[in-house]
């Protein structure tokens, strides 16, 4: 990116679009502090402490293990100028069984990062945020209402207010971007498209909640990493923009795609509907697309075929 220049925190470092942001930051010959407390919850960690150990390999790359709600945070560096605030605990329906693990790792964490970097000469922080803050349908740009109907997004969306209130108390130089379904490779164990594409390559049933005709707008995972990279220069201190795919598919028709490449038939369960799950998101990236230059470069049967050469090569 353009005139940025100092050291970026990337927390979440471990997970799926933490770790693609870390890797493309190295590549660019940035200094970057990879941070991930190696939770568990909502998917084993062993995962992640892998993924974790080859970041700590790149140029550049220096790996911290710190839990952001617990640990002393004056450990960190203090040269840090940027920081992109993955760290999340994700998933909707653990959202409704355990609300102090979301509540502590969406929220506290967070209030603990941003007055640890108070001392910090911050040139921007990007609060990464998610679809999840307009409930059942996410359809629009960024001024459609914010109806949450998960404790995951209602936490979410505390934490989008946490870092508007530091902006407008003092300033606080924060950027929110609102991801809408990343997938492509690298992605979470808990999600669905992985888990499609693992019980398809294994000739095992798949369970489907819902009717498949909830539709997403799949944001590719090189193009999320493009667009939350251009915000550290290009995002303005309280700006708000959708990181969003700009076809809307069913989830029908992304089984399709996958049984198409996997190229034998799936078997589906088909489930009642998920708690809390969200019937249709369609995010407008307009703004995005006109102040950052974001762009939806690969399309979802690109992406899918992409993602499932990454699933079978960790077979």
């Amino acid at each position: 990116a353009p005139n940025v220049t100092g050291s970026v925190l990337v927390t979440g470092a471990a997970g799926f679009i933490g770790s693609a942001v870390v890797k493309k930051l190295s590549s660019e010959g940035r200094e970057v502090i990879a941070l991930d407390g190696l939770l568990d919850g909502l998917y084993p960690s062993s995962e992640k402490k892998s993924r974790f150990s080859e970041l700590g390999s790149l140029p550049g790359v220096t790996n911290v293990e710190l839990d952001l709600r617990t640990d002393d945070l004056s450990r960190l560096p203090r040269n840090i100028r940027y920081v992109i605030n993955q760290a999340a605990m994700p998933g909707l329906s653990l959202s409704w069984q355990d609300f102090e693990l979301y509540s502590s790792c969406n929220l506290l964490g967070l209030s603990r990062l941003i007055d640890a970097s108070i001392g910090w000469d911050l040139e921007r922080f990007i609060q990464i945020s998610t679809s999840s803050v307009y409930g059942k349908h996410a359809i629009g740009d960024e001024s459609q209402q914010l109806a949450p109907v998960s404790p995951y997004g209602v936490t979410k969306l505390a934490a989008e207010n946490l870092v508007l209130a530091h902006f407008r108390d003092s300033a606080f130089p924060g950027v929110i971007l609102r991801y809408f379904s990343v997938y492509g490779p690298g992605q979470r164990p808990d999600m669905a498209y992985r888990k499609f594409i693992d019980k398809a390559l294994l000739g095992e049933e798949i369970s489907l909640y819902g009717t498949g005709e909830q539709s997403r707008s799949n944001t590719y995972i090189d193009d999320c990493v493009a667009g939350t990279l251009s915000a550290l220069s290009r995002g303005q201190s309280g700006q708000i923009f959708n990181i969003s795919g700009g076809e809307e598919r069913s989830i029908n028709e992304a089984l399709a795609i996958i049984e198409d490449a996997i190229g034998s038939p799936l078997s589906i369960n088909r489930l009642p509907a998920a708690r809390g799950d969200q019937a249709r998101t369609h995010g407008d990236s307009s703004l995005a697309r006109e102040v950052l230059g974001f762009s939806h470069t690969v399309n979802l049967e690109e992406g899918l075929v992409r993602q499932i050469a990454w699933q079978q090569s960790l077979r």
